[in-house]
């Protein structure tokens, strides 16, 4: 498949019958509205105040589903936590979405309710920090008997009431001996210790000139109970307001069979924003209101059917979008190459009038996958893992995708595997291996090379398809010059390359290559023919380079064609990344394959010790592996490969009413 053609529609209807017109347009879910160009005796309508009392009540749902979901999970394992907690989005018919609002008053009720719950919880919290704060200062003067207010001044003596440091008071001592009528008591002896000093009122001043010296802290409390007392009821206070807090996990708990009528209202709430929205794209007179919209072709008479059901009072138009026009993209393609849109979609969706790319990115990017991975049991690990995380996602999304793509991909490490006869890095004694490992044995390099010259093989192939992708995108749009010059001429100049190359390149990275094998006989008959092919493209591509040019320009746009070919060969280099990481994996699987098996011979708790070792290093090495993989993969489609062909920037298909938060709607 390819992508998909669209209708256009475009739609006069009664701004009475505008919700419901939107509403139907939901219901076919295969239609997206677009902004209408503007039209004479016309305007935009916006309704900004209608938006933000929509909005604000959107977000105060979400944040009483986020207090309701808080709470009961902070309620885990307690007797009143749900016997049955469901997670994730669900499935919701059409009848059921639109009819909430027939609850919607009692769920209302509900959000007020959470929020003057969380408001409460909001004023406990500070609360609650406060108590613990002044609990802390008065800690020091716990096990002090005296009332605070007991420590006041008399109607001829002064009294100081703190605390200070223990070593600090054999000091204070000495200095009050020196005054008639002074002392120090000593009510609590620690690290900090809490003390009363007493002096005459006309020695108060020096006497407090000498407490600040010595770092006295005056007591900042005058309560009429001492500090236990006032201390247990902060303690009761605070058990006082944590108890508030379970009531609110109760509460939670209690309402958890409404979470989904809420979430519903949420999403319901977030159509009727979306409505606003693109009320906000049509053109309207005092009356009367232009739609402009897309939806795939073949879908004629079912959004025709849902416009009629709900007014007989609308025009509608529907043609092929003209040259002008910039319809949204949406790409059709089978159960395996469809999971490869979620690489693509990463870079950008196709641009309308161009090629699907996705058939071959699906090929290429499990194909390097597998390269780079290559062994059987990675590739099983991969398919199984992957699968079961897929499968825990309930539609077709970008994640689920994903886990899909690592799935397929490891279809292909296990072949890669197989080629090199590589489980978790072991071989097997009875299997001869396709290819060579590329890990040198001893001095002999000839594997490494091999494999290297084998990615960078891959890295040709795939530049080629490239620049042939931009030969049909230019037949598409109708410039066969281009397609023939800019795309058909590289391919011939690339097949061409491989030919005159090939021996060349491998007698130079392959010491003691076997000449004789009918391979490289066949490769060395043509590498003149190649060579010829490959000169002659280049000649065409250079001279045809500047056909839209004039003067000056044609010679340096020929000269820029021939200069390209060392962003071509860059390129091509790039693919030694799939070597690289090939070999890296390898290397890392066998050392801790080394690391494992040089501890059997400890006995069996050895043996047990280098199972284990083992198979962390493969988890680990899977895990990074997997990562590394998928990111320099994802790197030679979008720098390499795209740069040769692909143009992007399209608008993904988005039909009204398709993007919720919490819910998937079924009909």
């Amino acid at each position: 498949m390819a992508v998909v053609e669209m209708t256009k529609i475009k739609l006069v209807g009664l701004l009475y019958h505008k919700e419901s017109i939107l509403d139907a347009l939901q219901r076919t879910g295969c239609t997206e509205v677009v902004s209408t160009p503007e039209i004479s005796d016309t305007v935009y309508v916006t309704e900004e105040e209608k938006k933000s009392v929509v909005s604000s009540d959107y977000d105060r749902i979400k944040k009483a589903i986020d207090f309701l979901e808080e709470h009961i999970a902070s309620s885990k394992g307690k007797s009143y936590y749900p016997n049955v907690v469901d997670g994730g989005n669900f499935f919701v018919s059409y009848d059921e979405f639109f009819s909430i609002s027939e609850k919607e008053k009692d769920l209302f009720s509900l959000v007020s309710e959470t929020e003057r719950k969380s408001s409460v919880l909001t004023d406990n919290g500070n609360r609650r920090n406060k108590l613990v704060a002044l609990k802390s200062q008065l800690e020091v003067y716990s096990g002090v008997k005296d009332k605070f207010v007991d420590f006041k001044d008399t109607e001829r003596v002064k009294v100081f009431f703190g605390s200070v440091k223990q070593e600090k008071i054999d000091v204070l001592n000495e200095f009050l001996n020196e005054m008639p009528y002074s002392g120090v008591e000593v009510l609590k002896k620690s690290f900090e210790s809490v003390i009363a000093v007493f002096t005459l009122k006309e020695f108060g001043q020096e006497v407090s000139t000498k407490l600040g010296e010595i770092g006295f802290t005056p007591c900042p409390f005058n309560y009429d109970v001492s500090a236990d007392e006032e201390i247990l009821r902060i303690d009761n206070e605070i058990k006082y307001l944590y108890a508030e807090d379970e009531s609110a996990d109760k509460f939670a708990c209690v309402n958890y069979d409404k979470i989904k009528d809420l979430k519903i209202l949420a999403d319901n709430y977030k159509f009727k924003l979306e409505k606003i929205e693109d009320s906000e794209k049509f053109c309207c007179t005092v009356q009367t209101f232009i739609l402009t919209g897309y939806f795939p072709k073949g879908y004629e008479e079912k959004v025709s059917a849902a416009i009629n059901e709900v007014s007989d009072a609308v025009f509608v138009e529907m043609s092929e979008p003209s040259a002008d026009d910039k319809p949204p993209t949406l790409t059709k393609n089978g159960p395996l190459v469809s999971q490869a849109e979620f690489v693509t979609d990463m870079y950008s969706s196709p641009d309308y009038r161009e090629m699907d790319p996705n058939k071959v990115v699906f090929f290429f990017f499990m194909l390097f996958m597998g390269v780079i991975m290559a062994d059987v049991v990675y590739g099983l690990a991969m398919i199984v893992f992957g699968r079961i995380l897929a499968r825990r996602i309930k539609v077709d999304n970008g994640p689920k995708k994903l886990w899909n793509v690592i799935a397929i991909s490891g279809a292909f490490t296990m072949l890669w595997g197989a080629l090199f006869n590589s489980y978790l890095g072991f071989s097997l004694p009875f299997y001869n291996a396709i290819l060579p490992n590329p890990i040198p044995q001893g001095n002999d390099t000839s594997g490494l090379m091999s494999i290297l010259l084998m990615c960078l093989l891959l890295g040709v192939i795939q530049i080629a398809v490239g620049y042939f992708c931009k030969a049909i995108n230019s037949f598409r749009s109708g410039d066969v010059a281009e397609g023939i010059f800019g795309g058909i001429t590289w391919v011939i100049f690339f097949i061409g390359f491989i030919f005159a190359a090939y021996t060349f390149i491998v007698s130079y990275l392959i010491k003691d290559v076997d000449t004789s094998t009918p391979v490289y006989q066949f490769f060395l008959q043509m590498q003149m023919p190649g060579l010829i092919i490959a000169g002659g493209a280049l000649f065409v591509a250079a001279v045809t380079a500047g056909r839209r040019e004039k003067g000056f320009g044609k010679f340096t746009k020929a000269f820029g064609a021939v200069y390209g070919l060392i962003n071509i060969f860059s390129d091509i280099l790039s693919y030694a990344r799939l070597f690289g990481l090939l070999l890296s994996g390898m290397i890392i699987s066998q050392t801790f394959n080394d690391m494992g098996t040089g501890m059997f011979s400890s006995g069996p708790a050895g043996i047990v010790l280098g199972v284990i070792v083992i198979l962390a290093g493969h988890i680990f090495n899977l895990g990074m592996g997997v990562l590394g993989a998928y990111i320099h993969d994802s790197r030679l489609q979008y720098i390499e490969f795209f740069s040769k062909f692909y143009t992007g920037e399209g608008e993904k298909f988005t039909p009204i009413g398709s993007n919720f938060e919490y819910i998937y709607l079924t009909k």
